[in-house]
């Protein structure tokens, strides 16, 4: 996951506009949760641990309620719905793939279980990534593709005042070259380009789309250092997915993953309609 969200193909990171939103992952949800999958509460692959998936969960919708309230533009109810049912789902993939890596380091060499001190030091590299390096990433970026999402649902109510979008440059910085030839590109809202390639296709970037009335021009032609990366390859203002299903937590799951997240998001429907 490091080489994904802060390799050699996205030069121009959040650090260099750092977002002003913030977020802290419980220290006791993490610890909780070891002593959890350390005593064998439950099964990490085939159950979500449900106070690790909701502070997940909670994290993440509040990054896409903070992107989506920074356009002013409010759209359907039914569409923030599914952005919030789809920021479940990819929160219980994440921690799928978190609980099986720590409950992976539960044996020493030897076979043997070791002690939980020994565990809960071994496991730390991956709650800090887990629960502050890589969320960090994904936050910024949920913060930034609900920004799109809803102002994507905008440029469709003014699509015959503004028939047009426009690439606008990157507010990095120190933005890359990887998006410059695509800026000042100019193509019906409609086009197909813009299926293929939009700002935030690539972590980290921070170039932006404008709607305009000015003449279209030709669709620049994509290199393939240019095509969308994985995780982000999807509109999400088409689909309501701040990460798209080619993000490593859904395409390199642990056995068993689709099922628990199944009847995790299951058991969370039902507790909130009980709550209703």
């Amino acid at each position: 996951m490091d080489d994904l969200y802060h390799g050699d193909c996205c030069h121009h990171h959040f650090e260099d506009k750092a977002p002003e939103h913030s977020f802290t992952f419980s220290e006791d949800i993490i610890s909780g949760a070891l002593k959890r999958i350390y005593e064998q509460k439950f099964n990490p692959e085939e159950e979500i641990d449900e106070k690790l998936f909701r502070e997940t969960w909670r994290i993440i919708d509040a990054a896409a309620s903070t992107g989506a309230s920074e356009v002013d533009y409010t759209p359907a109810t039914t569409f923030m719905k599914e952005l919030k049912t789809n920021n479940a789902v990819f929160s219980a993939f994440k921690v799928h793939r978190m609980q099986n890596d720590i409950a992976a380091q539960m044996i020493d060499g030897k076979g043997e279980l070791k002690p939980f001190s020994a565990f809960a030091r071994d496991v730390q590299p991956i709650t800090d990534h887990q629960c502050r390096q890589w969320l960090k990433t994904e936050y910024d970026t949920a913060v930034r593709r609900a920004h799109d999402a809803v102002q994507w649902k905008e440029f469709e109510q003014h699509a015959d005042l503004f028939p047009n979008l426009e690439w606008m440059p990157s507010t990095a910085a120190h933005p890359d070259a990887i998006h410059a030839t695509f800026v000042g590109t100019i193509l019906p809202k409609d086009h197909p380009f813009w299926s293929q390639h939009q700002p935030g296709d690539h972590w980290g970037c921070q170039c932006t789309l404008q709607e305009t009335d000015e003449p279209s021009n030709e669709a620049p032609v994509a290199t393939p250092e240019q095509d969308p990366l994985p995780g982000l390859d999807n509109n999400p203002g088409k689909d309501a997915k701040l990460f798209s299903d080619t993000h490593p937590y859904f395409t390199e799951a642990y056995p068993g993953a689709e099922e628990a997240v199944k009847k995790c998001i299951e058991n969370i429907n039902e507790k909130n309609k009980k709550n209703k």
